[in-house]
């Protein structure tokens, strides 16, 4: 136990002090491992089996494919096939964006993407719709992470790499919980500014089923080419025809494809919308993301030899034996994590501590998946350091403590389904058990 507190002082002390995440944890790792008996040589090897990892290629592949869709422009035709469904429901402004934020997250796979390029379109649509300004700032911010629920998500790919599990499995997890969420959320906006919405017909003219379904075909039809790419990575995962790490590489040749269809990437001379400033961004967020698993490998083998995981099964069930008490303690520590670290960092450094003791309670490791990746998220729009909050209120140009309030109904929200997601595991275990 004394290593365990041993490492986590350094890794606060110098996080504190802003060094990066990844060098505080590979820095206090080291220590502590070196001071319990652990050679270099075992550590050098880890660290290269840690990027040595076919699976990992996914990681840089689905960043840039993300890139690539983000900037090809498709936010407006998600946009609009959202609302050719949706459009004439009271409080339609506002389920169209928290849908359009569900199909944009899902494609880009980045939450901080969708709020900057969703917020950007739809705050001008939410006021002119008569929403308060704070009210469309926090419901953007809120749906920010929802996409990143429903798979393919880089979070998720982390997981699977870390816990030795199944990539499918893993990304099916937060889908029941993240559609959920989402309805929640279309409820909430009903209730709080959609009610008070004129109604379709007066504002659009008398329901009539063949121009409404005239207009989904249409809007459908527009938007393919960016919902077509979740599609091809799970026919393509699911029929065995490639890889995760193979469909990656799709999803890039297919971002290509569609960026130059849509929107010419190739010949955009602007260097801040090229193609070379794509490459690059993802460059830096990938090697980022390689350094935090470099030193999260290195944090694992010292969590590992030092028996840090048994130690702290030891003294949970000398707190209590009960399933029940354990996910609580469990949610309140990931909530309080997300609201302080980032995500990827939480999965890299905490995974391999949690699971051995969630699975000692009982706990089987996808539902646990499901458990930590929807906490981590919450913690995106939880201050002080909310990362999602910080970027819509920059969007709406609006200063935080005007948001928070009107951020509580979606908050409580998360809370709930995080509540139901814990304690009634088939919500998360219910697609993964079919494949």
């Amino acid at each position: 136990m004394v290593n365990f507190w041993m490492f986590l002082g350094i890794f606060l002390l110098l996080a504190f002090l802003r060094v990066p995440i990844p060098f505080s944890m590979g820095i206090g790792a080291i220590l502590v491992y070196m001071k319990a008996g652990g050679t270099s040589v075992a550590i050098a090897m880890k660290v290269f089996g840690s990027l040595n990892v076919f699976t990992f290629l996914a990681i840089p592949a689905f960043i840039f494919a993300g890139d690539l869709m983000a900037a090809s422009g498709i936010s407006s035709a998600i946009m609009r096939f959202a609302n050719s469904f949706i459009g004439r429901l009271r409080g339609a402004a506002g389920a169209v964006t928290i849908v359009t934020c569900m199909l944009f997250g899902a494609i880009t796979g980045s939450s901080l993407a969708t709020i900057t390029g969703i917020g950007g379109m739809m705050l001008p649509e939410l006021e002119k719709a008569g929403y308060d300004r704070r009210y469309a700032t926090g419901l953007i911010s809120a749906c920010g992470f929802l996409g990143i629920l429903i798979p393919p998500s880089i979070p998720g790919i982390l997981y699977a790499m870390m816990a030795g599990e199944n990539l499918m499995k893993v990304w099916l997890c937060t889908v029941t919980p993240g559609v959920l969420l989402g309805l929640i959320y279309i409820v909430i906006n009903y209730f709080t500014y959609g009610k008070n919405e004129q109604k379709a017909r007066v504002t659009q003219g008398p329901f009539q089923f063949g121009p409404y379904v005239k207009g989904i075909v249409m809007e459908t039809w527009h938007s393919m080419t960016a919902l077509l790419m979740p599609v091809i990575i799970f026919y393509g995962i699911y029929g065995g025809i490639f890889t995760p790490t193979e469909a990656g590489a799709v999803a890039v040749a297919y971002g290509l494809l569609i960026g130059w269809i849509i929107n010419p990437l190739f010949l955009k001379k602007k260097p801040e919308v090229g193609i070379v400033k794509l490459l690059s961004d993802g460059a830096v967020t990938s090697s980022t993301i390689a350094m935090l698993n470099t030193f999260a490998s290195v944090a694992g083998i010292m969590i590992t030899y030092t028996r840090i995981p048994a130690i702290l099964t030891e003294a949970m069930f000398s707190i209590t034996h009960s399933k029940i008490v354990f996910l609580l303690i469990l949610n309140l520590m990931l909530i309080v994590v997300g609201m302080f670290m980032e995500t990827n960092s939480s999965i890299l450094l905490l995974g391999p501590i949690l699971i051995p003791i969630a699975t000692s309670f009982g706990v089987d490791p996808i539902h646990f998946a499901g458990i930590m990746l929807l906490n981590l998220e919450i913690g995106m729009i939880t201050p002080p350091f909310a990362a999602n909050l910080f970027v819509g209120c920059r969007v709406g140009k609006l200063n935080m403590e005007d948001v928070l309030p009107k951020m509580i109904p979606f908050f409580l929200a998360c809370l709930v389904v995080l509540g139901i997601t814990t304690y009634v595991p088939a919500v998360a275990t219910f697609l993964p058990n079919l494949v």
